[in-house]
């Protein structure tokens, strides 16, 4: 017998420091062995010269000699093996190694001390062929989404995003609460959730509570946000000298004298009204606690947070979001065969905003010349020549808009075993979601100025609800056969359904300014009086099966059946099914040579359906609507009726999508590869206004005629590495899809005023149809010998942008020779993430951009005096044509009509908005746990962090190339917020 010692110590995790409950610590080559205590302890008796063995899952083995010690701590690292993987999928998890279908997984880190207030704007550029886009960046504002391509020209192309198995929004949950994210983007992981998942699936995992003594911890971030990107204009001397110079070019008298002009040089850049709209900072402020623990048979996970983001606008300190959030789970085993799980979820976000519309005020803003100023000596608003509002005036004294959305949710679920390998499992959840409106727009008094056009205080308010419901039963069974056939099947039934009901009214002429009230004034007037009552149901019987030979050769098939109240009763019923398949090469005898290098090598492939419902509601049923200004006799409005007309025929839009994918791990899985090569075929998909005879008296109804085809490909890498002690991470995705309509249903579709689009088979979606320019015109010579361009009554004259004569008629006419000139769709995505750890020091930057995109811009961009406004003059409109300067960048400045023919709509005003941004930038320290133990702290960490620190891009000044919006092409949006913040992470 050997001399025994006993021996304590602590098990800790590297990264958190927090205590790991449950480790297994044995003395090498014994059975002896022991498990970590509550407080990550352990004690166990050794010889001298024995070697302890700690082991976890998801840590990498550790081993320590004795050495005669009593006391020996142990750190663990977390393995690098992402084959072992748990990833979500549909109605249940799979390990990565047996996965056959392309899914994407984000972990919580990405979403942990960034200043961003939803979880879209953390997941922006961190996974291939997921597309993620800023609608708008005021606060409150959501994301436009969409994964591997638009499908359709008639519906919504959100994906459809599931929270602990409950739909909801990704813009509600708070980010800090995330634990991991699935991104299931081919039809064969999709197919089992059917008609819902033509758009791709994201599916949201949040944190749960582990068994343990209470844990809690707080995070704290404070910073401020500052606009970015803003317009660069011509000083006051330059714009009154661009002035004159535009209204000579045009054949009127200059405006401005020699000694005016030097007068404006005193004014320098002048007052420019699109600054003075914004504070030079806005504070933005979270607060996260989250308490979690539990014995062995229950455990539970607490969060509330608390989001204020102030709103860059002046005029009310009150402009911006508050979001208010608390998430509770609770995991108990009742009986050894039987798991409950129940959630609980609250999201109340309240949005204050003015009573305007943003582009209103910024197109306001924007159009008054910098020599006015934008307030007199005596503070009072002013009312330049021409305009009848003030935009800082409407935000100081106009009103409010206040938007407050309450989302409750909830969930409940059961998992027995009934026998071994046989388990059945019911899911209940409900959503209701409040949304209410209320606006009070007030009368603005411009005294001294007269002419003034906001005369009137109105009132709106309006309150929707929607009610969501949704239950699951699914019946699992697993089946190991010998050592080579491993079998897995899934059963289920699920019904969804939803009710919403929407009510609005308005009233102009509130008398007053203090009585916001419906009930206040005169009788509310019925045509601004809304409302509309809807419902839906879904009913779906589903399975999977899985089979795995070796763990080598993986086979998967999906069916699902979905039965929708969307569709008439003939057409109800939808079944789309998918098959996939996989071969670990690296598992085969003969690639045993290269595992130390080739440590993971599997191949891919997948076909299936995925059907599409989302395509508005009662589309089969004629309908009739009231209007109360549907006809005018002697100029007097009165009520009146339309139809629509239907087609019962209609049916399911149906994407097939094949997928081929290589997964590759290196050097014992540090460096992970993934690629995916794709073609999603959308079928049957409606198309509306085809062409009716004339006396049919109405437009056509919606028919199952268009096909869009979306095809590209995936790739992502990541590289964890140590040099020294230090340790690196690296991650990075590049990923292009290639939109194109392959059948327009006989309808080439034309449309858009500013931004002209066209919808034509062999072509992307909305792609850009106008002029395609020659030049700019030098001399009278050249426009005599050019074709006629008869935009304007004098016809081109030189300076004057020269347009290619498609038809070859020696007439420019935009209905004749137009080109289709690209598309806005963003390609060539991609992300980088470096991070580095040195003890307790962390550093990581994240840069996201695209490499390839188009936007059209129009507006005070194209014309420096558009619609004959004033002004301001944007900076590189200087460089324009004049005699004197024949090789300008931009053609001559004009005025009123005489602008007619540069701002036609062409190929001039289309701009690279290709971008890299520096995302997120972020620098940490972790205080030893030494210190921090002694004042009852587990782990303290302290750090700065900035996001949109940096953008490299050759679009204009003014605008920026990551919004999605129909404003973003004028510039009249709000700016992209470059955020510096300080934050805290507490644990106890």
């Amino acid at each position: 017998m050997y001399a025994q010692t006993t021996i304590t110590g602590v098990i800790s995790d590297s990264t958190t420091n927090e205590t790991v409950i449950g480790a297994t610590v044995a003395v090498k080559g014994t059975t002896n062995a022991v498990v970590s205590d509550l407080n990550g302890v352990y004690t166990i008796k050794a010889p001298d010269d024995a070697v302890l063995v700690v082991s976890f899952i998801g840590y990498a083995t550790q081993e320590q000699q004795v050495n005669g010690r009593n006391t020996i701590d142990f750190v663990l690292k977390e393995e690098i093996n992402s084959l072992q993987e748990v990833v979500i999928v549909g109605y249940a998890t799979q390990k990565r190694n047996s996965i056959t279908s392309a899914i994407s997984t984000v972990d919580s880190d990405v979403f942990e001390n960034r200043p961003v207030t939803s979880a879209a704007q953390a997941l922006q550029g961190t996974t291939p062929g997921l597309v993620i886009q800023q609608g708008s960046n005021e606060p409150g504002q959501g994301s436009v989404i969409n994964i591997r391509g638009i499908g359709t020209f008639q519906s919504n192309t959100y994906p459809l995003v599931l929270i602990d198995g409950l739909i909801g929004s990704i813009d509600n949950i708070n980010p800090n609460d995330i634990e991991t994210v699935s991104v299931l983007k081919d039809a064969s992981s999709t197919a089992i959730y059917g008609s819902r998942a033509a758009n791709g699936v994201i599916l949201i995992t949040t944190k749960k509570g582990k068994a343990g003594k209470t844990s809690i911890s707080y995070d704290y971030l404070y910073g401020f946000q500052e606009a970015t990107n803003m317009p660069k204009y011509a000083q006051a001397w330059e714009y009154a000298e661009l002035r004159n110079e535009a209204l000579v070019n045009s054949g009127l008298p200059a405006r401005y004298s020699p000694q005016e002009i030097n007068e404006f040089r005193s004014l320098g850049k002048g007052t420019i009204w699109l600054e003075e709209l914004y504070r030079k900072s806005a504070p933005q402020e979270s607060h996260n606690i989250a308490v979690q623990g539990g014995g062995d048979r229950t455990t539970y996970h607490l969060s509330v947070g608390h989001l204020n983001q102030r709103s860059l606008f002046e005029g009310n300190d009150d402009y911006g979001l508050k979001r208010n959030n608390a998430r509770l789970n609770i995991s108990s085993k009742l009986f050894d065969n039987l798991n409950i799980v129940a959630t609980g979820f609250y999201n109340g976000s309240t949005v204050n905003e003015h009573a305007y519309w943003t582009n209103w005020l910024i197109e306001q803003a924007t159009r008054m010349p910098v020599i006015y100023n934008i307030r007199d000596e005596e503070g009072n608003f002013t009312l330049p020549s021409g305009s009848n509002s003030n935009a800082l005036a409407r935000l100081t004294n106009g009103g409010m808009r206040t938007y407050e959305i309450d989302n409750f949710s909830g969930s409940l679920s059961a998992e027995w075993s009934i026998v071994k390998d046989l388990k059945l499992k019911g899911f209940f959840g409900a959503n209701v979601s409040d949304n209410n409106t209320h606006e009070f727009r007030k009368s603005i008094d411009y005294a001294p100025y007269l002419g003034g056009g906001d005369l009137e205080s109105s009132v709106m308010d309006r309150f929707d609800k929607t009610v969501l419901l949704n239950s699951t039963v699914t019946l699992n069974y697993t089946k190991n056969i010998g050592e080579n056939h491993s079998f897995i099947g899934l059963l289920g039934l699920s019904q969804e359904s939803s009710e919403r009901r929407w009510f609005q009214a308005r009233k102009i002429g509130i008398p007053g300014n203090e009585f916001g009230v419906l009930t206040n004034g005169t009788v509310t007037d019925e045509s601004n009086t809304y409302g509309s009552a809807e419902e839906w149901s879904i009913q779906s019987y589903f399975g999977r099966l899985n089979y795995s030979y070796k763990d080598k050769y993986l086979f998967e098939g999906n069916l699902r059946a979905d039965g929708s109240s969307r569709f008439a009763s003939d057409n109800r019923w939808g079944v789309f099914p998918s098959f996939s398949a996989g071969w670990r090469i690296s598992q085969e005898n003969f690639m045993q040579a290269t595992a130390g290098f080739l440590s993971n090598l599997k191949l891919r492939a997948s076909w299936g359906q995925v059907g599409n419902q989302d395509i508005g509601l009662y589309q089969y049923l004629s309908t009739i609507t009231v209007n109360t200004q549907a006809y005018s006799f002697n100029d007097n409005l009165a009520n009146g009726a339309y139809f629509s007309v239907a087609n019962r025929d209609i049916s399911w839009e149906t994407s097939e999508t094949l997928d081929f994918g290589i997964d590759a791990g290196f050097f014992n899985n540090r460096l992970n590869f993934t690629f995916d090569v794709y073609s999603k075929d959308s079928k049957n998909v409606l198309v509306s206004n085809l062409p009716v005879p004339g006396i049919y008296g109405t437009g056509s109804p919606v028919q199952n005629v268009g096909s869009i085809n979306n095809s590209g490909y995936e790739i992502a890498v990541n590289y964890r590495f140590d040099t020294g002690k230090v340790s690196h991470s690296i991650t990075a995705n590049l990923a292009d899809n290639v939109n194109e309509v392959t059948d327009d249903g006989g309808r080439t579709l034309i449309g858009g005023t500013d931004v002209v689009t066209i919808l034509k088979e062999g072509f992307p979606i909305n792609s850009y149809y106008g002029l395609m320019t020659d030049g700019i015109y030098q001399n009278a010579e050249e426009v005599a010998n050019g074709p006629q361009q008869n935009f304007n009554a004098a016809g081109a004259k030189p300076g004057d942008l020269r347009y290619v004569d498609r038809n070859g008629d020696g007439v420019i006419r935009e209905e004749d020779d137009r080109f289709i000139l690209g598309n806005p769709f963003p390609r060539y995505n991609y992300g980088f993430t470096y991070s580095a750890q040195w003890k307790g020091l962390d550093f990581s930057f994240f840069i996201q951009g695209v490499g390839k995109r188009s936007m059209w811009i129009r507006g005070e961009g194209v014309e420096a005096f558009h619609n004959n406004n004033e002004g301001p003059v944007m900076d590189y409109h200087i460089d324009r044509w004049t005699p004197a300067n024949p090789d300008a960048s931009y053609p001559r400045l004009t005025v009123g009509a005489e602008s007619a023919n540069n701002a036609a709509r062409s190929d001039f005003w289309i701009q690279n908005a290709a971008y890299a941004r520096l995302k997120n930038l972020q620098l940490g320290f972790t205080i030893p746990k030494e210190i921090t133990q002694q004042i009852g702290i587990n782990r303290l960490r302290a750090y700065i962090t900035g996001q949109n620190l940096l953008t490299l891009t050759k679009l204009k000044a003014g605008y920026d190339p990551e919004i999605n919006s129909g404003d973003a092409s004028s510039g009249r949006v709000y700016p992209v917020t470059k955020v510096w913040a300080v934050g805290l992470n507490v644990n106890f």
